[in-house]
């Protein structure tokens, strides 16, 4: 049984929930390279810089509520 038939075997078999997570999972594999999430490093200096500048907008009150940030995660990832 090669590769391709067994998974499809495993998928054939799997609850709706589930394969709603496998299908999520693999967008999220065949598109992460295109710029929809961070394929570079970082250097120190431009990580403590971008640290400090998310501290000093928290300290300013400039902050975003975790349900948005939420519903903006799932708007994004979740079909």
């Amino acid at each position: 049984m090669s590769t391709l038939e067994y998974t499809v075997s495993m998928l054939e078999t799997m609850p709706e929930d589930r394969l709603k997570e496998v299908q999520n999972y693999i967008r999220y594999i065949a598109f992460r390279d295109e710029g929809s999430v961070l394929t570079e490093m970082l250097t120190e200096d431009t990580l403590v810089e971008q640290l400090r500048e998310s501290m000093e907008k928290s300290d300013m009150g400039e902050t975003v509520p975790a349900s948005v940030v939420s519903q903006r995660m799932r708007k994004k990832y979740v079909v």
